[in-house]
């Protein structure tokens, strides 16, 4: 068991202030901020415990966790009136709308993952516009991914997918795709294959049914005695 012979105390029944306090799992905090009428309700600068624990600030809260800041709102780097005034000299051609923003609100975390977790609730991120960027080293890194064992819906005016070397789109089971108004459909090459070129073929050769269908041809075409 860890003892330290330097801790001190300061406070009220309401809340304290303790400085070397440890921890019922025997771990040092070098200060911690408490409610007096919750024990589960502190802030706590460890010091000791395993790789994720030491030397970090740990917040616990039986409520929520509220963080407001940005009173003085900041759009694009200028205030509300600022951005009203600069857009006005933009639209006239004497000045420019844009310069780089002020954060309200800055995590960073330069190494290691950042994870937001609610198990028993939902993730909701609201903004005038929401900008996600994966920027990796190499070919391998720079994935963004996003997983629902359901559905995944995007709704909006306009939606645009822009590959600059392969798409894919691929469903184990139907796909539909529907223009009420008008469906254009262009390639420098376009290949179709059906589910019947598995046992014929098609006329000339298709680079389709070569990577999506040739295993299957030949297992097709044994079951049936071709």
């Amino acid at each position: 068991m860890q003892k330290n012979y330097h801790q001190i105390r300061y406070g009220t029944k309401d809340g304290e202030i303790q400085f070397g306090h440890l921890h019922d799992d025997n771990n040092l905090s070098s200060c911690m901020l408490r409610n007096g009428h919750s024990d589960n309700h502190y802030i706590s600068l460890d010091v000791t415990g395993p790789e994720h624990r030491k030397n970090s600030t740990m917040c616990m809260s039986p409520g929520s966790f509220q963080v407001r800041a940005g009173l003085n709102p900041l759009i694009d780097g200028y205030t509300l009136e600022e951005g009203a005034e600069s857009i006005g000299l933009a639209a006239a051609g004497l000045g420019d709308d844009s310069r780089p923003g002020v954060p309200a609100i800055l995590l960073d975390a330069e190494s290691g993952d950042v994870v937001i977790r609610a198990p028993n609730g939902r993730i909701r991120i609201e903004a005038i516009d929401v900008h996600v960027k994966a920027s990796g080293s190499n070919n391998e890194r720079g994935v963004l991914t996003l997983e629902g064992n359901e559905k995944i819906v995007a709704i909006s005016q306009h939606i645009e997918l822009d590959s600059k070397v392969s798409a894919r789109i691929f469903s184990e089971k139907t796909v539909d795709i529907i223009g009420n108004g008008i469906l254009d459909i262009y390639g420098g090459l376009v290949d179709i294959a059906d589910g019947a070129t598995k046992i014929k073929g098609s006329k000339g050769g298709s680079t389709n049914e070569v990577k999506n269908g040739a295993s299957a041809i030949g297992a097709v075409a044994g079951a049936i005695g071709l």
